[in-house]
Order: structure tokens, then C-alpha cells, then sequence
């Protein structure tokens, strides 16, 4: 099949988004299938077009202005018109001229966030159901996207995990002055809350902080530990002996997949059904507040080590199960259900 994948952003770009896509896109090129990621260019310096793990990667000058991104993509309309599929990663409003230029073409979408606003303003659901209606399917990634933009997903998913090598054991659990926090330095994020908390287990336990990285609140982390900025690769961060705090299903499960003990903080309703709803989360630590938080962390250094390295291990097993090539066939079982039947490899 001939497939492009819209996605505002893309590799070399570090974020959820875009490693999902990368790595689902490449995955289907492994599969025959020929790949066209149609993204913005974030930097001067990268080219135009480039071929990468097999997908054709399309930068467009970037844009905030969707009239902007219309005029640019109507120059590439020929990839459009010879593809098969179409599948945004959350950016549909990127298809609405195509819908009418080639109103048969298959078009499908990921939804894969929230824009950080809560409560979530209504313009902003409206315009998820616009795309939701106007796709002829789609994957959410979360059950909390359902509850809380009245989503109805084809088919719901938490990306997966694809460490080079999780076969790490959590035998050097017992070294827990370590705590690493693995995301954007953002409010949306909790970033508040997250550093009360570790400012106070800083003072009790002299813990070694590090924060990979980057944001709004890189000032303030800098005061209490380390902030390596944006990573491409988390995996040497958690190989450590650490303590991950993280609120994204991928470091989640990939810090699991290593054996490491996960804490996550809510900040809002929809923050706390993000986590609650996750199906990982029986093997995780969910707090919603600073002092909560504070409290889970110096019950887990004074734990039982036996009850901790079993629920470490259960942690692993469950990870180690979400792979991408599952992911995959979510995107294949989705196309097919919405009436593409040539997806076969």
C-alpha cells in the first residue's frame, strides 16, 4: 500500500508523537508497505526530503498559520492523490482542503493527546468531533480521550515498547538514592507539584535528582538537580538504579520494561483518568498531590524488598508484552475495518 502519515512534527524531533509515528511508519516499510511522513520542517538545517528507516520523510516550511500549511501541502498534492491511505496524527484540520479535492480517499486519525488546557475548552472538542466524523476511523491513544472529548475510538491504544534490550533486571533496586524525572518541564505536567514533592524528599533522603528534559521550568529544576535538556534515547536514563517519575505511557512503560519503580502525578480530573484508565496501572504508583506522592516514595524505600521486586516484575511482564508490532496491527485491522482490503504485506 501506498500510505502517508501527517504528523506536525517528526523525526529528528524528540516527543510521544513522533516516536509513535516513526516507529509505526517504519515497521509497516519492513512490511512492504511504501511510507510517506509528510511533517514540517522545525529545522533550517535539516533537508526537504530525506529517507529514513525506509519512509520517505516530506518537510514542509514550518507553519503555525493553516492557511500556510494548506498553500505548502497543496504543492505536494501528487503524494496525496496516488495514496491509498491517509493517516493524521492528531493534525486532520492539515486534510480538510484533500477532503474536498479527493472527497473518496480514505483518511484516518490517531488522537493522540490533550492540548494541556483544563477544563478542556469546547471549541477544542468540537473540533475533535469534527475529525472524528469527517475520518473514517480512529485510534485513541488512551481511554481517557473517550470520556473526556465524547470520542468513539475504533480501536484504543498506549503505543509500545521498543528497548534495544530489556533483559535488565531489578537486582540493583536496593541503591534508591536516585530519582529521575522523564518529561517536558511543563505545568500541564504537573511540574508544580512534582518538584514540591522532590523538594522535600531531596531534604529527607539527600536524593540525587536528574531531569530529562526540557521547558518552562528549567529554571526551577536546575535549583534542586540536573536537567539534561531534550533526549532522543531515555534508555540510559533508565538502565539506571533509579526512581522514575513520569506521566507518559511511553517512558512509563519502557522504565517498567527496565525493571524501575514508576511514580506518576495527577493535577486534574483528566490527568488522573489519563493514569487511572491506563491498564498498567495496578504496577505503578499514582499520587495526587505533592505530600501523597512524598508519602508513596518513603513507603517504598521503607518497603519489603521481596513485595517490591514482585511487583517490579509484574511491571516487566506487562510491559515487555506492549510491542510496537502490536501497535502495527492495530493501524492494519483499523484500515481494514474502514474498507481498505489490499493491506495484506
Amino acid at each position: 500500500m501506498n500510505i502517508i502519515f501527517f504528523s506536525r512534527l517528526y523525526y529528528p524531533h524528540v516527543g510521544g508523537v513522533e516516536k509513535h509515528a516513526r516507529e509505526v511508519a517504519e515497521r509497516l516499510s519492513k512490511k512492504n508497505h511504501q511510507v510517506t511522513v509528510i511533517t514540517q520542517n522545525h529545522e533550517k538545517k535539516l533537508p526537504e526530503i530525506e529517507i529514513k528507516g525506509g519512509v520517505k520523510i516530506l518537510r514542509l516550511p514550518y507553519s503555525e498559520n493553516k492557511f500556510i500549511i494548506w498553500k505548502n501541502l497543496l504543492t505536494i498534492k501528487k503524494y496525496i492523490k496516488n495514496a491509498d491511505i491517509i493517516h493524521c496524527h492528531d493534525v486532520f484540520f492539515w486534510y480538510l482542503p484533500f477532503k474536498l479535492i479527493f472527497p473518496t480517499k480514505k483518511v484516518f486519525t490517531t488522537f493522540h493527546g490533550w492540548e494541556g488546557i483544563f477544563p478542556i475548552p469546547r471549541k477544542n472538542i468540537l473540533a475533535r468531533k469534527i475529525s472524528e466524523k469527517l475520518s473514517c476511523g480512529n485510534i485513541c491513544i488512551g481511554d481517557y480521550i473517550k470520556k473526556h472529548y465524547s470520542t468513539k475510538p475504533d480501536f484504543v491504544s498506549y503505543g509500545g515498547v521498543g528497548l534495544k534490550n530489556i533483559n535488565h533486571s531489578a537486582r540493583d533496586i536496593n541503591n534508591k538514592n536516585q530519582v529521575t524525572f522523564i518529561g517536558r518541564l511543563e505545568k500541564d505536567l504537573g511540574l508544580d507539584e512534582y518538584l514540591k514533592a522532590l523538594i522535600t524528599l531531596k531534604e529527607k533522603h539527600n536524593f540525587k535528582i536528574t531531569f530529562v528534559g526540557d521547558g518552562a521550568y528549567r529554571k526551577q529544576a536546575e535549583k534542586i538537580g540536573k536537567v539534561t535538556g531534550l533526549v532522543k534515547d531515555i534508555t540510559p536514563f533508565v538502565s539506571q538504579p533509579t526512581i522514575i517519575l513520569s506521566s507518559s505511557y511511553l517512558t512509563i512503560m519502557e522504565s517498567m520494561a527496565l525493571g524501575r519503580p514508576v511514580f506518576s502525578l495527577y493535577q486534574n480530573n483528566l490527568k488522573k483518568d489519563y493514569l487511572k484508565l491506563f491498564p498498567g496501572k495496578k504496577h505503578m504508583w499514582i499520587a495526587g498531590s505533592a505530600n501523597e506522592l512524598v508519602s508513596q516514595i518513603n513507603n517504598y524505600l521503607q518497603g519489603p524488598t521481596l513485595k517490591v521486586r514482585k511487583q517490579l516484575q509484574k511491571a516487566k511482564n506487562f510491559a515487555k508484552d506492549q510491542t510496537w508490532d502490536k501497535v502495527v496491527n492495530i493501524y492494519l485491522n483499523l484500515w481494514k475495518k474502514g474498507g481498505i482490503n489490499k493491506h495484506e504485506s
